[in-house]
Order: structure tokens, then C-alpha cells, then sequence
């Protein structure tokens, strides 16, 4: 019976490797196609279907297929994506017009598409400048997967010495890392280890080939990689993932160091290659160098100085990230801030262990690798003096980011020592280690986050966890790598894979019947708005309209402008950030105590009388308030829609 049994697996795990081989041969045409079909379907992981629910009552479907919205995502739908439309009717330009209600620039802050010989260090932008507001939301969330997935596959290639089954582990664990899930849209998460790890791939190919032809189509790649790196502008996550970019190319150049041939004409094209970067990269400068000034200048974000320590903790929320797309209550933090990577730390350190006393492999990219791991392990639990901190540019980043690099390296690490082992842990080994291992973690877990995790749900744990770490050790033995791969990828489609919605099409907001008001009205007589009481999210939502709005998300201050309100400067510490911004109007004799109204770091209230809206230029008004009432002789506010609550006033 047994045997029987063990024939059939034999011929089913036969048919899986001809599927294998057959998707591994064709699988560019494979992603090729499949990211067409989403791009025709119009399909993305937006949550801007939580407009429905806040606004837009009138749209009856969210779009939602599979999944839900997720609020806590707002800087997303109620942030990025609100500018991105934006963008669509304001002509794609480097400075729009729309957001602020003044020229603002969002090459820089928040990387919009723009109608720039730069956007190509920005390639899943340019779906909204050529397939429109709905398919261009498709391009830029399919876009950015497909290539998140294949790009890691194929590093993944190289560094599991073309083992296909491990680099598709590989490109699981990483895309659908919760993580990066709960951070997809926003902060270039994706684009990091897009340009990150393809640099890495051309670096290879560089280094392995002679004609002269491919070697400088490699480099104009690579510059490409350097320039979308760098643009991603969020030093947090850079800086830190950028020292296991660079112990991966180490490793590469000098284990391929025997076929370094550099000739004269490959020293004038890697100057070329540099030049080019340094030049686009001196234009970028020169354009958004006062907007670099004015956010360095600023109260929130401005600079930050961080030393580190304190996060011990954050290594074993991994366990209980495949419980937090589905269950969001009694959290310590919000889902995003406790997400991580699902590196199944430590047993890599375990495996790498053993591959280099055990089976006496000194592998010099393990070793950069672990060299790293530590490094930021160290920053990230003991900390480091000031100094150091600011020698190294970890002052730049936080204990909860550097997490990501941290996990990143541990999931290599595990990769790169299962590619190495020869032989599997024994099974008693393998129980004793992965059993002890998991009650240290889910014990840890539980400490850190005893109120979220019920009993069922660290049994839960415990299980999944003892299960995948006796299955890493065991990897090489029989039937190991099947069941390791099946357990991690259905570990990782609950804990980051459920995280986005599924969604079609942007019906949700241009359905609307709010938004097609707004637009005919602003197309009648154009002018600029803003959104009194509401504030945020709203002010964002008719942003999508195409209307200039003073307080959307001011990425960073406008600071003539405030002053205006603010003759002294005594508010300046309040609106000197990046913030969202309410707005409310009182009457000129009311009694009031301040002027602006700090309500956190990002974001502020100003209280505003109806002579100041002249000052400022405001020709309409979003509301749910009656604004008549603040009627003077000089000022009137004529009613011009009413629906569901939602009101807009003209100021006469």
C-alpha cells in the first residue's frame, strides 16, 4: 500500500516537473501574457475602492473581485493615487498646477508620471501618460509584481547556483513578503528590489561576456537601475538595502574575477556610462533643487538622526504576519508597521552554520551576506553611537525599516545555504532543532503581542513554524523540497498574497456623481478649491476631478502662502511640514485661541474667516456645512450643488 502510494507521488511529482520545465522555458511569453490581460481588464491592488464607503455612495460597486479595501492603507488610495489621476488633467507636468493649488513638484516628492525625458528612470509610471487613468492604474500595480517576480526569480538564479525550484521559492518569499505587500504602492518598496537585484543580474552578465555590444547594452542597464534607485527617494529603505546590493556584487565580481576582461574601450564606456547617470542626475538636481531645500528646511519630515536599538522584538512578527491580513484588532501597531519579511529566521543562520563547519564550505557569498545581516542586526537591537550611525547612513533610516533589509538577507542566506548543503539534517536533528526553535519564537511572540495572539492562533504558529524549519533542514531529503516548497507558498499567499485586493477598473470614482459635478462645474468657470470641515481624505477625492485644491496633501509647505495668514510667523513650526490639512471657516468677531491648529506630525487644521478666501484666491467651496451664514457685504457664498450632504459653494 505503502509502496503504491509512493509511486503515485513519484509520477504526479514527474508530471509537476515537465509543468515546471515547460513554464521555466516559456516564462517571459507566460508573464508577458499575463500581464497584457490584466492590463486589458483593467486590473490592480488598489484599495481606492474605500471611497465608497466614505464618499462616493452613489457608485453601487467597489471593483473589488477578490479581497477587500484595506483603510489603513491611505496613503495609497487617499494619497498616491488621488495625485496620480491628478496628473492626467494637468498635462503630466513636472510641476502641476492641481496639486497644492499651486506649482508643486511631484517628480521628486512622490515620483507622479510626468511628461519628462527622466520618467524612464520611472518605467511603471508611464502607463498613465500612454493607456489612460484606468489601465494605467493596471500598469503600474501588474507591471510592478510581474517584474518583482521574475527579476527576483532570476537573482535568485544566480545566487542558488540555477536552482530553479529554490529561486522560485526565492521569488515567492520576497514578492509576496507581507512586507512588501502592505507597503506595495507606496515608498517605491518594489522598485528597490526591482532595480536593486536587476543591477545585480546585468553586473553578471557583464562581467561574463566579451562582445562589446552586449557588455554596453548591460551598462546603459545598469544606469537605468542606478538612476530608478536613486529616484526612489526614500533613504529609509535605500540606504540600508543598498549594503547587501553591494555585498551581492562583491561576491559577483570577485568569484567571476577570472573573467574580467577589461580592455580600453571598456573603460570608455563604463566613463561614458557614468557620465550619462552623473547628468541626469545633475538635470533632476537642477530642477527640484529648491523643492530638496524646502523639504530638508521642513519641521516634518525634515532630517532625522537615528541610532538604533530597541528592536529586538520586530524578528518574530513574521509568525503572526499570516494572521494580520485577516484579523486587524487589538494590535499594538497598525498592520503596515508590523508587517516584515517571512525569512523563517534563524534557521538560515542554523543552515549556514552547518555548510560552513559541518560540511566545510567557506563560501565567500554566505559570508558577505551574514557579514551584513549582522552588521544591521546589530544596528537594529543594540544600536550604534551617533557618530558611527552618521559614518555609516543608518541615521537615515529607522529600527522598523531596516527590517526589510534584514529579513532580505536572512531569506538569501537561507537560499544560498540550502543551494550549498550536499546532505540533509537527520530527521531527530531536524525535529529537535525546529521544535526547540519554534517554542523560543512563538513564545517570543506571544510576550511581544499577548493580546492579539489567542492561544488557537500560536498553536496555529507553531505548527506552520515547526513545519517549515523541519522541512528546510530536510530540504535535500525525499520529497523535502516538494513539501518545503508547498508549506511556504501557502504560508506566503495568506500572510502577504491576501493583503491587496483584486480589483477592476476606476469606475468607483469617475462613476460618481460627486466627481462629475465638481468637473463640469470647474470646467464652466475654472478656479481654486478647498475642502472645508472635511479635510482628510476629502480634499484628495476632488483632486481626482481634476480641480486645484490648496489643502490636498501638501507634500511640502507653500510657505507665501501661509504667511499670508500668518503675518508674524508665530504658526510656522505647525504649517512647516509635510501635511494634511483641514480647513474651516469662522466668522471674522469670533473669539479664537489659534490660528493654525497642529493635530500630529502630519497634519494641521487652519481656522480661516471669509475675507482670507479672497486672499487666497478661493473661488469654490466643498462642504457639508451651510456656509450662508458667513455672508458679509464684500462676500457671498452662492450654493451651486447639494447632494447626499455634500455641498459646493461659489464665493461672489
Amino acid at each position: 500500500m505503502l509502496e503504491k502510494l509512493t509511486n503515485n507521488i513519484d509520477v504526479a511529482i514527474e508530471y509537476v516537473k515537465k509543468f515546471g520545465e515547460l513554464m521555466y522555458k516559456y516564462r517571459y511569453y507566460v508573464l508577458i501574457a499575463i500581464f497584457i490581460l490584466c492590463v486589458l481588464f483593467d486590473i490592480s491592488g488598489s484599495s481606492i475602492g474605500m471611497w465608497k464607503d466614505i464618499i462616493a455612495s452613489d457608485v453601487s460597486d467597489d471593483g473589488v473581485i477578490f479581497g477587500k479595501s484595506r483603510a489603513i492603507r491611505s496613503d495609497e488610495w487617499a494619497v498616491l493615487t488621488p495625485m496620480t489621476f491628478s496628473q492626467s488633467f494637468d498635462g503630466f507636468k513636472y510641476f502641476s498646477d492641481i496639486i497644492r493649488a499651486d506649482k508643486t513638484d511631484v517628480f521628486m516628492i512622490y515620483g507622479l508620471p510626468t511628461l519628462n525625458i527622466m520618467q524612464i528612470f520611472r518605467p511603471f509610471q508611464l502607463g498613465f501618460i500612454f493607456l489612460g487613468i484606468s489601465k494605467g492604474l493596471s500598469f503600474f500595480w501588474c507591471g510592478r509584481l510581474i517584474a518583482l517576480f521574475i527579476v527576483t526569480f532570476e537573482m535568485c538564479m544566480i545566487l542558488t547556483k540555477k536552482n530553479k525550484l529554490l529561486s522560485l521559492i526565492g521569488a515567492i518569499m520576497i514578492t509576496l513578503a507581507p512586507m512588501v505587500q502592505w507597503w506595495f504602492a507606496v515608498n517605491g518598496i518594489a522598485e528597490i528590489f526591482i532595480f536593486g537585484q536587476l543591477a545585480i543580474i546585468l553586473l553578471h552578465k557583464y562581467i561574463n561576456v566579451n562582445d562589446l555590444k552586449k557588455r554596453c547594452l548591460y551598462l546603459l542597464g545598469m544606469v537605468l537601475c542606478a538612476g530608478g534607485y536613486v529616484m526612489v527617494m526614500y533613504p529609509a529603505w535605500q540606504i540600508t538595502m543598498v549594503y547587501i546590493f553591494i555585498a551581492l556584487a562583491l561576491w559577483i565580481i570577485i568569484d567571476n574575477r577570472k573573467n574580467i576582461k577589461i580592455n580600453y574601450k571598456d573603460i570608455i564606456s563604463i566613463i561614458i556610462a557614468i557620465l550619462i547617470f552623473s547628468l541626469c542626475m545633475v538635470y533632476i538636481l537642477m530642477q527640484s533643487m529648491d523643492t530638496i531645500k524646502l523639504v530638508m528646511g521642513t519641521v516634518y519630515p525634515g532630517s532625522r538622526c537615528e541610532v538604533g536599538g530597541h528592536g529586538a522584538e520586530k524578528y518574530f512578527n513574521y509568525l503572526m504576519n499570516i494572521f494580520t491580513p485577516s484579523k486587524d484588532v487589538l494590535l499594538k501597531s497598525n498592520t503596515c508597521e508590523l508587517s516584515t519579511m517571512f525569512s523563517l529566521f534563524p534557521i538560515g543562520y542554523i543552515l549556514a552554520i552547518g555548510v560552513m563547519i559541518k560540511e566545510r564550505k567557506k563560501d565567500l557569498g554566505l559570508i558577505l551576506l551574514l557579514i551584513v545581516d549582522i552588521f544591521l542586526s546589530i544596528w537594529c537591537v543594540i544600536g550604534m553611537p551617533e557618530i558611527l550611525s552618521k559614518l555609516t547612513l543608518m541615521s537615515n533610516t529607522t529600527v522598523t525599516r531596516v527590517m526589510l533589509a534584514i529579513g532580505y538577507a536572512d531569506i538569501l542566506i537561507l537560499l544560498r545555504s540550502i543551494s550549498l548543503s550536499k546532505e540533509p539534517y537527520t530527521i531527530k536533528t531536524s525535529i529537535i532543532i525546529s521544535v526547540l526553535l519554534t517554542i523560543v519564537m512563538v513564545i517570543m511572540c506571544k510576550i511581544v503581542h499577548r493580546q492579539y495572539i489567542t492561544i488557537k492562533m500560536a498553536i496555529s504558529m507553531a505548527i506552520m513554524t515547526v513545519y517549515l524549519f523541519y522541512f528546510a533542514m530536510r530540504y535535500n531529503g525525499k520529497y523535502g523540497k516538494y513539501l518545503f516548497t508547498c508549506g511556504i507558498t501557502f504560508v506566503m499567499i495568506m500572510a502577504g498574497g491576501t493583503v491587496n485586493p483584486i480589483r477592476r477598473g476606476t469606475d468607483v470614482i469617475y462613476k460618481s456623481n460627486i466627481i462629475k459635478k465638481v468637473q463640469e462645474i470647474n470646467n464652466e468657470e475654472t478656479g481654486i478649491w478647498i475642502v472645508e470641515e472635511l479635510g482628510f481624505p476629502v480634499a484628495n477625492y476632488i483632486l481626482m476631478a481634476g480641480v486645484p485644491v490648496i489643502n490636498s496633501t501638501n507634500t511640502y509647505p507653500n510657505m507665501e502662502r501661509w504667511k499670508k495668514l500668518d503675518l508674524d510667523g508665530h504658526y510656522e513650526d505647525v504649517y512647516n511640514r509635510y501635511a494634511h490639512i483641514g480647513m474651516k471657516l469662522r466668522k471674522s468677531n469670533e473669539e479664537y485661541e489659534e490660528k493654525f491648529e497642529l493635530i500630529q506630525a502630519d497634519a494641521f487644521n487652519v481656522y480661516i474667516e471669509p475675507q482670507e478666501l479672497k486672499e487666497l484666491n478661493v473661488k469654490y467651496i466643498f462642504t457639508i456645512n451651510e456656509l450662508e451664514k458667513f455672508d458679509t457685504e464684500e462676500i457671498k457664498f452662492v450654493k451651486l450643488y447639494d447632494y447626499n450632504n455634500y455641498k459646493i459653494y461659489k464665493i461672489n
